[in-house]
Formats: structure tokens, sequence, C-alpha cells
């Protein structure tokens, strides 16, 4: 009877908790999100995409304000505003593909990037479907979480202001300073160059120099530029009530950041910080069947070459494009797949392929792919060291310069200059990255690192959306250096302090020994010379 009884409780205490852990799923499953994506860049949307719809199957309600929907009616439970009228604004403003002729500064870039993201604000919160989420009441809508694309249009903050609601930012690069700053995350110029920098973690002198100027002037103008004329923006839309955006900057709860210890510089992180690595990944799918078919007919193998979805092809000069053509031609035993924008590639031979878009996460998982050249985006590059192909990276602009300085350093591909680039150039770096096994090898070794986790991103980020959701917000994973004004942080106070100290007890040292020595000199007999 007693073993009954133990039994009893045993198996009464495994349903009560079984009872508990259900409660907390039905509490998370019943959880509304809305996520705000207003760049129009698709390699930025298919990080917010991929993390917003592994949400919605996870059984949260999702709706998402994007530049580039999906359109996929099968998940019932995911509603998205489509403001993709973004991208005509961008490609009026920007050609990427002639900045590297122009040399443009990182910091006009960025300048200008900043400037662009003014007009977005103003674009996507006047769009009628948007205005009206904006114009409903908590009672007429609500939302337990609000996703915010960090840190290029603090604009968008008002949304988590308007619903209550906690905030996750949310980046695909690593964070720029001025988002480390909103979870008390240090910035490490020493060491820990920004993103937009070409520079490795072993920085020159100079280069220090300039890590730390550009720190500076980029906290200078996202404070003093960026935020109130955003500002602004946004305070015609969600009414004056809206506190200054400077202020809603340091409430995040998290910050979900696409970045990782193996590819970039390792550095410390507050528990604020989620990094997501690959996050963006697909299952595999068969290739359409001319992919296939052209594919299969490569003698030696096949060339990708894409330059992304900001950087277009059809863009370049006809000299630019006559040297890939004429290297190409030069290849017929490989079979090159391009990425080209425009109906026809005028002087196209027939062991190129263009097409304006491609499944390339699938095309780089055929083992008949030797090299990828690619323009440096972070996503492409994470999708060839997963299926361990050696890169030929083009930098063009933002980030770009950055990551393809790890390409070197990491040794899986070679950098081109797109301004320098030559025929000769071209085919030494594919000649080198195809038959040069090494290259290889170190993408695979890469890969098998960045596998040795034990979740994957997908999970961590359901799992930490999750965690936010069950405790109302997750401010206490950040640091007090939020609230800390940036001398305190570094502890100028302090050091005047103890410098005031110093030089105080150093002064009454000098008066002492100085008054001393007067003593000294008063009471001691004066020797008269002798006439």
């Amino acid at each position: 009877m007693e073993k009954r009884n133990m039994s009893m409780k045993y198996w009464g205490c495994i349903l009560l908790c079984l009872g508990l852990n259900l409660h907390d799923v039905v509490e998370t499953e019943a959880a509304r999100i809305l996520g705000v994506f207003p760049i129009p860049s698709v390699s930025h949307q298919i990080v917010y995409r991929a993390v917003m719809k592994g949400l919605a199957l996870h059984g949260h309600e999702v709706v998402v304000i994007t530049t580039d929907p999906m359109r996929d009616s099968s998940i019932q439970n995911y509603t998205e505003f489509d403001v993709s009228f973004t991208f005509k604004m961008f490609n009026k403003r920007f050609n990427v593909a002639n900045m590297r002729d122009n040399k443009v500064s990182t910091e006009n870039v960025l300048e200008n990037i900043f400037d662009f993201a003014n007009d977005i604000c103003e674009g996507i919160l006047s769009h009628p479907p948007v205005n009206n989420l904006i114009s409903l009441n908590n009672t007429e809508e609500h939302f337990d979480i609000v996703f915010i694309e960090w840190v290029m249009t603090p604009c968008v903050y008002g949304f988590a202001h308007r619903f209550s609601a906690p905030m996750i930012g949310i980046a695909s690069l690593p964070a720029f300073g001025v988002g480390h700053d909103s979870v008390g995350n240090p910035n490490l110029p020493a060491y820990s160059p920004e993103a937009f920098l070409p520079y490795s973690d072993h920085m020159s002198f100079l280069e220090r120099v300039h890590s730390v100027w550009f720190l500076l002037w980029q906290k200078y103008h996202f404070y003093y530029t960026v935020i109130p004329n955003q500002d602004a923006i946004a305070r015609r839309h969600f009414g004056d009530s809206l506190p200054y955006l400077g202020d809603l900057h340091t409430q995040p709860s998290m910050l979900f950041l696409t970045t990782n210890y193996i590819f970039h510089n390792p550095r410390p992180y507050v528990p604020a910080v989620v990094l997501l690595d690959r996050v963006h990944i697909n299952e595999p799918k068969p290739l359409p069947k001319d992919i296939q078919m052209f594919i299969d007919n490569a003698p030696k193998g096949v060339i990708y070459f894409s330059l992304g979805s900001n950087v277009k092809s059809d863009t370049m000069t006809q000299e630019k494009r006559q040297i890939f053509l004429d290297a190409f031609a030069e290849l017929p035993d490989y079979h090159v797949l391009w990425k080209w924008e425009s109906d026809s590639l005028p002087g196209q031979t027939s062991n190129v392929k263009v097409a304006k878009w491609f499944p390339q996460q699938d095309i780089l998982r055929n083992p008949k792919v030797k090299a990828n050249i690619m323009q440096g985006g972070l996503q492409s590059i994470e999708e060839a060291i997963t299926e361990g192909i050696p890169l030929i990276a083009i930098p063009f602009y933002c980030d770009q310069d950055f990551n393809v300085k790890k390409i070197e350093e990491k040794e899986i591909g070679i950098r081109l200059d797109f301004a320098e680039i030559t025929k000769e150039k071209l085919l030494f770096a594919l000649d080198k990255v195809i038959n040069d096994s090494s290259y290889r090898k170190n993408v695979i070794h890469l890969a098998k690192l960045l596998n040795d986790q034990p979740q994957t991103a997908m999970d961590r980020a359901i799992w930490w959306t999750d965690y936010v959701l069950r405790h109302k917000g997750a401010k206490h994973l950040r640091t007090a250096a939020v609230d800390m004004p940036w001398y305190q942080f570094l502890l100028l106070d302090v050091i005047a302090f103890i410098f005031l100290i110093s030089i105080t007890v150093l002064i009454i040292m000098f008066i002492s020994v100085r008054a001393v020595y007067k003593a000294i000199q008063r009471h001691t007999p004066k020797k008269h010379k002798l006439q």
C-alpha cells in the first residue's frame, strides 16, 4: 500500500511538472509577434524572414512589415505588409556597382545610407496599411513582442512603444557601435573594428587610429543627426506622446546578431546578445531541370557567379563586363552560372548561362560547383562555407570589405578589387581556388567548426524569443553600461579624480619640501669670505 502511495505521488509530480510545462507552451503559442524590417535589401530580409517564419511554424501568430514578402499562403498564422516600393527608392538613389570605381569613402557610404533611411521612414510610416496599423489602439490590436531591424531606422522603435511590447533588435550583420550601446555591450576599437572597416583583429597603429575615429564619428552622426531627424519623422506618425528615440534606443530586451565566433572576430558579448549564424539556410530542394542539365554537362565543373541582390551585374560598364566574358571564354571546360538582371547578355558564350535569379543554396550544394565568384555579402559567404565552396570575393560597399578581409585571413578564397580587375587576374584567381586544394580544405574545416555547437541558430532564436515572452522582457540581461554617461563608462571621471589627487599631493609635497628647504637655509649660519 505504501509503495502504491509513493508511486501515485511520483506520477502525480510528473504530471504536475508536465502540466506546468504545457502551460508555458500554451502561453508561448498564443503570442502575437510584430516584425518591422524597413531596409530594401534581399540579403537583409532573408535573415528576418527565416526567423519570423520559424516563429510562425513554432506556433506564434506573426505579422511582418517587410520590403520582400514571401507570399506563402500555406502558413495561415503569417501576415505580411508589403512595402517593396522601397526597392525603387533604393535603385533610384544608389548604383552600387559604380561605388567602387568612384572610390567613395566608408564614412560617406554610411552617411548616405543613414540619409536614405530618412526617406524610407517617411515612405513606410505614411504607407496607408502601415499608417492604419499605427492608428489602432491597444483594444483593437495588440502584440506581445516587437522585432525591429537594428539600427538604420530608429523611427520604427515607435511600434514597440505604441503596443507596449518588449522589443528585440535584429541585424543581418554584426552590430554597429551604436547598436552595441543599446544593451550595454562594450565597443572595442583596439581589436574589434566596425563591420564597415576592412581591418582584422590585429591592426596596425594607423588602422587603430582609423578604427577609433570611425567609431567616434559614427556615434556622433547617429546620436546628433540620425536620431533627431528620424525622431521628427516618427513624431508626425506616432504622435507627440512618443518618447524621444534616443531614449527608446536603450530599451531593447535583446539583440539578435548575424555573427559568430568562428568567422568573425572573437569578442565579449553581454547575455542580452544572441548570435545567429546561417539562420537562413534552407532545406535542400531539387534544382530546376534546365539548371541541373547545364551543370551535368560541364566537363570539369561549374563556376557560380553572383554579386548579390544590391549589386546589379547589368549596371557594370561594357569594359568590365567584357573582362568576365573573355575570362570565361578561355575556360570552355567549365560552365558558368551568372546572375544577370537583364533579359540578355551581349557577347554571351555557350558555356555561360544567365538568369535574373538562381536557387543559390541548392546550386552550391551540387558537388560539381568548384568556385563561387561573389561580392562579399555575409549571407552568401555563410552559404558557401556551409557547402565547402572556395570563394573569389569582389567587395563593393558596406560590410563587404570587412567580410572579404576575413575570407583572406581564413584562406578560404581570394580577393579581387573591382576597380583594378583584369582578365588575367580573374583567371589566376580561378585557377588558384579550383586547383589549389588548400582552399577547399580550409573552407570545409571552417564549416566543421561552425557546425560544432549544441543547437541551431533557429532553435536559439526561438528559445530566446520564448524567454522574452515568458518574462515580459529581458532587460535584466543588459549591463548597467546602458544607463551610464560615456565619461563614467570610460572611467574618465575616476581618472580625472586620481590625476587631480596626484597633482594635489605632488604640489603639497613640493610646497612642503620648499618650505623645509627655506627653513633650513634660515637657520644655517652664513660663512663670511676672508678678505
